[in-house]
């Protein structure tokens, strides 16, 4: 097998690689209705023995909200409760269409956040539960960039409890819990925070991208799925880091800045109602005597994972790495680079798909050096083909005698017959990481290209199959064939006809229905990864008869459509 074929049998195994375990290992994404949830013991998060005194629940807790409001961000926290549970993105919409809905990421009995106290085994006082009604102590009611906002509630038994929230211009809000001590004794109390989650997103990552609790404790970045947790409470402690819950394209993380050891517990709540998933912390006890106070304050993370604003969180205590919340996939060293090399042509063009078609450009330039070696060493392979066939006429099955004068040859000819292995491998990891560029990052979702494309993060609209929307019919993804899908396959087709025909039956058949089964294949991918494929594969046949012309070698292309072998 020449070069060029162990070029394009490995684009093929990376794409088989992709759809087979999409096949194999589907992410299997429970479909819940949003429920009611039943009142919860706040010992569902991973915590000391305690014995907490759960106040009488407030009779039809209908309270005021206290509104959020930034530029990214519009909700409200419930002051039944203390719960952060309404969030929309304010740049972000459900569809391509910009007069659609925001995208809402917690929703009231769906998604929440909350904080409060614990207290051990034989405290004898009350404390704030999800059924607690809240006052609200600052005079403004919006929290926003520049009005942050107090909150207290007293227990009737000398405690007063506050939360006090504030928020940057994105998605970041910073809170501080105090509980002010004006019993006649000490008190201990251990602070938590934790988010509860029961719809479950349904996004498709063909199951390469993570989704699903994610935490970063000390060094060390852990990630479970929601079947993993299902099945059995993951727990760890840790001092310095972050815990959340990742989607594709959006996340939510809270954090602590108290110093000591914290709990972390990720956990099913397993209800008639729909399970809730819980992701939280537990910090260290802490003590106040009378007249003194106690405080907790941490981090909340609510929103899109846009690169640059998470990247400048990373840089802030309480979030160490917290890049890492987007993932980056295997290739993680050449993801992000070509991300920000993505970007920056964008800045330029103004159409991520032209920054592709650029990017694609960029990456054969620097390819270009190893890639050209390569067709040269395929050149001077062609030229000697018949000498070759001389050897395998005379030697026969003298297969000894055939290999040390092949030796010869090359030593003569100065051929390295493997090095066409090297480009072939060092691109595959490129392909994996602009697959995992185009799949993740917020910037590519939604972005148009021309005409009918308006998400180049999401596979082709249009169809073949339906005369490109003509007819009043959606094919099943697999037939989800545009003419992007089509060039593909042509450019697939040139590539296995740019050589010489095969004299091997099997992989000449291999090579004549490859690009018909690409072409399906690519069918469930991102349209700007079909577009990459397709312009990358035109690239590729220029490249080649440039260099197959340089050397003085017959470009074979149009010779070989219909030429029978002359073995046959």
């Amino acid at each position: 097998m020449n070069d060029s074929s162990r070029y394009i049998m490995a684009i093929v195994l990376a794409m088989i690689i992709l759809f087979t375990w999409q096949i194999l290992f589907p992410v299997d994404q429970p479909n819940y209705e949003q429920e009611n949830r039943q009142e919860t013991s706040l010992n569902e998060i991973a915590i000391p023995e305690t014995n907490n005194i759960i106040p009488e629940a407030v009779a039809n807790c209908n309270s005021e909200k206290i509104i959020i409001d930034n530029e990214r961000l519009e909700g409200s926290i419930d002051l039944c409760g203390a719960q952060i549970n309404e969030i929309f993105l304010k740049k972000f919409n459900n569809t391509a269409d910009i007069d659609s809905d925001y995208v809402q990421l917690f929703k009231k009995d769906s998604y929440w956040v909350e904080s409060g106290w614990l207290a051990p085994r034989g405290a004898n006082f009350l404390l704030p539960d999800e059924n607690t009604l809240w006052t609200l102590e600052s005079q403004n009611s919006v929290l926003s960039p520049n009005t942050p906002i107090v909150i207290s509630w007293e227990n009737g038994d000398g405690l007063k409890f506050f939360q006090k929230y504030s928020l940057d211009e994105n998605y970041l809000f910073s809170f501080t819990q105090e509980v002010e001590n004006n019993t006649p004794g000490l008190i201990t109390l251990f602070p938590y925070h934790k988010l509860s989650r029961q719809e479950l997103p349904t996004s498709k990552t063909l199951g390469l991208l993570h989704e699903g609790p994610t935490g970063w404790f000390d060094e060390k970045l852990d990630e479970q799925d929601y079947d993993d947790i299902y099945e059995k409470d993951f727990r760890k402690e840790f001092k310095n880091g972050w815990i959340g819950i990742r989607d594709k394209y959006w996340a939510t993380a809270i954090s602590s800045l108290d110093k000591g050891e914290k709990k972390a517990h990720f956990k099913v709540s397993k209800q008639n109602e729909g399970d809730i998933y819980r992701i939280g912390y537990t910090g260290e006890a802490t003590s106040a005597s009378p007249g003194s106070t106690l405080s907790s304050s941490g981090l909340i993370f609510i929103g899109a994972k846009e690169v640059d604003i998470i990247q400048s969180y990373s840089d802030r205590k309480g979030l160490p790495k917290f890049d890492l919340i987007i993932d980056w996939g295997w290739f993680y060293f050449i993801s992000k680079p070509l991300f920000y090399i993505l970007d920056f042509l964008y800045l330029y063009t103004g159409n991520f798909g032209i920054a592709i078609l650029l990017l694609t450009v960029l990456i054969k330039l620097v390819f270009f050096p190893v890639v050209n070696r390569s067709y040269v060493q395929m050149a001077k392979m062609r030229k000697v083909q018949p000498e070759i066939q001389r050897m395998k006429d005379l030697y026969g099955d003298d297969r000894q005698k055939m290999a040390q004068e092949m030796q010869s040859l090359y030593k003569k000819e100065e051929l390295k017959p493997l090095s066409g292995c090297l480009p072939v491998f060092i691109q595959i990891p490129v392909f994996f990481a602009l697959y995992n560029v185009l799949l993740v990052t917020i910037e590519m979702r939604h972005a148009p290209f021309f005409g009918w494309i308006r998400d180049l993060s999401a596979p082709d609209p249009l169809s073949v199959f339906n005369l490109f929307g003509i007819i009043d019919w959606t094919p099943p993804q697999i037939l989800m064939i545009g003419i992007f899908h089509l060039l593909f396959g042509l450019t697939f087709l040139l590539q296995t006809k740019l050589n010489p025909a095969p004299t091997d039956q099997i992989q000449k058949t291999l090579f004549t229905w490859m690009p018909i089964f690409m072409i399906f294949i690519a069918a469930n991918f991102p349209i700007g990864l079909v577009i990459y494929w397709a312009w990358n594969g035109l690239l590729s046949i220029l490249q080649q008869a440039y260099i197959m012309k340089k050397q003085g070698m017959e470009i074979a292309l149009f010779a070989n459509f219909g030429r029978k072998n002359s073995n046959e």
